[in-house]
C-alpha cells in the first residue's frame, strides 16, 4: 500500500504534471490512497458555518478545487481517497455531491463523508487483484464540538463528514498520568464505538485501515489526544492508522506491531514544502516494513527529491518517529523504522 498525505489542489491548475513525478509509486502499488482535502467543485455557494470574520482573520478557510482534477487523480493511480476532513463540506451538499460524482466516474473509491451519517461513517472495501480485501474508515477528529460543527458533521438526515466527538483528554506527554481526563464512561463509550466500526469492517475485509483527521496545523509533534486515539484504533482491531491535517510530517510508531502515522503532511499544495510518500508492505494483516520516498512540493506539483538528498529526508523522518515514542512512552510502542 502506498500512502500520501493531504491533496491540496486549490489554486492548482488541472494537469497530469501535478503527480507525474510520483505517479510510478502509486501506479505500481497494490493499493494507493491519500486524503483529498479540498472539494472538487465549481459551486459558488460556500458554507455559512465559517464566518466572514473568521475568514478575514484567517482562523478559518473555505477552499475548493477544479473538478477537472479528478481524471488526473485516477491517472496517477489513486484507488481510494479519504473525505473525513475539515474542508470536504466547504461548498455544502452540492460541492460534496459534485466531488463524489466525479470520483465515482473515475472509479476512485471514497469514504468519510456522505448524504447522511450512515453513509459518512460507512467503511469502504477495496478488493485487490490478489483477492485480498481492504476496508477503509475515515473520521474527522478535532477535539472540540465547536471545531467539528464548523466543518458540518453528517446527521441522520443531512449530508456532512463523519466525526468523532467528545474525545477524552489523553495521557500526558511522558505517559505518567492524566491531565483532566474524561470520565471513564466517556472513554469506554469511545472505545466501544471504535471497536464496533472496526468489527463491522472486518466482517467484509481482511485488512482494516483508518484515516484520522486531527491535530494542529504546522506542528511536527502530535498532540497527546492524537496518540491516545491512534492507539485506541489499534486496540479496537485496526491494522493501520493514517493521519492527516497538520500539513507537515509528524512521526509514526508501531503500536502492538501495527503502524500509526500521525501526519503524512501535504502530498501536494499550491505552497511549496518538503514531504514524503510511504510504501507499506503487509503479508495479509501482518505489517512487514515501511519505505519512504522524500519529496518536494513546488509550483503545484510534487516530485521526488534528488537521490543525493533522500538519505537526509529519511533520517529527518526517523527523528520524528523517535520523538513520538520518547514523549509518549508505552510498552507496546516502538519507533517506526523506515527504509
Amino acid at each position: 500500500m502506498v500512502v500520501g498525505g493531504d491533496v491540496m489542489l486549490n489554486a492548482v491548475v488541472p494537469s497530469s504534471a501535478v503527480f507525474t513525478g510520483v505517479a510510478p509509486w502509486f501506479r505500481q502499488a497494490d493499493l494507493a490512497t491519500a486524503n483529498l482535502e479540498i472539494p472538487l467543485t465549481d459551486s459558488r455557494t460556500p458554507t455559512a458555518r465559517k464566518s466572514a470574520a473568521e475568514l478575514k482573520a484567517k482562523t478559518q478557510f473555505v477552499l475548493k478545487a477544479d473538478p477537472r482534477h479528478a481524471p488526473h487523480l485516477a491517472a496517477a493511480g489513486f484507488d481510494l481517497v479519504s473525505l473525513g476532513n475539515n474542508h470536504a463540506m466547504d461548498y455544502g451538499p452540492r460541492g460534496l455531491a459534485q466531488m463524489t460524482a466525479a470520483l465515482d466516474r473515475q472509479k476512485i473509491a471514497w469514504c468519510g463523508a456522505g448524504k447522511d451519517a450512515a453513509q459518512a461513517v460507512e467503511h469502504r472495501v477495496v478488493k485487490l487483484k490478489n483477492g485480498l480485501k481492504v476496508a477503509f474508515l475515515s473520521f474527522h477528529a478535532f477535539q472540540t464540538p465547536g471545531a467539528l460543527w464548523k466543518c458540518t458533521p453528517a446527521t441522520a438526515s443531512s449530508p456532512g463528514v463523519a466525526t468523532l466527538a467528545g474525545l477524552p483528554v489523553a495521557l500526558d506527554p511522558v505517559g505518567k498520568g492524566r491531565k483532566g481526563a474524561a470520565r471513564p464512561t466517556e472513554a469506554q463509550a469511545l472505545s466501544r464505538r471504535l471497536k464496533a466500526a472496526v468489527s463491522s469492517a472486518r466482517k467484509e475485509a481482511d485488512v482494516v485501515v483508518v484515516w484520522s483527521h486531527w491535530g494542529t496545523e504546522r506542528k511536527t509533534v502530535p498532540n497527546a489526544y492524537q496518540v491516545q486515539l491512534g492507539r485506541k484504533w489499534i486496540e479496537a482491531g485496526a491494522d493501520c492508522v493514517l493521519g492527516a491535517h497538520p500539513h507537515v510530517l509528524q512521526g509514526a510508531e508501531l503500536y502492538a506491531g501495527r503502524p500509526v502515522f500521525y501526519s503524512l503532511g501535504n502530498l501536494v499544495s499550491p505552497l511549496g514544502g518538503s514531504t514524503g510518500i510511504f510504501r507499506l508492505t503487509f503479508e495479509g494483516r501482518t505489517f512487514q516494513k515501511a519505505e519512504m520516498l522524500p519529496c518536494a512540493i513546488s509550483g503545484g506539483a510534487v516530485k521526488p527529491v534528488a537521490a543525493s538528498r533522500r538519505a537526509s529526508g529519511i533520517k529527518a523522518f526517523r527523528g520524528l518517529c523517535d520523538t513520538v515514542v520518547r514523549r509518549f512512552r508505552n510498552s507496546k510502542s516502538a519507533a517506526l523504522t523506515v527504509e
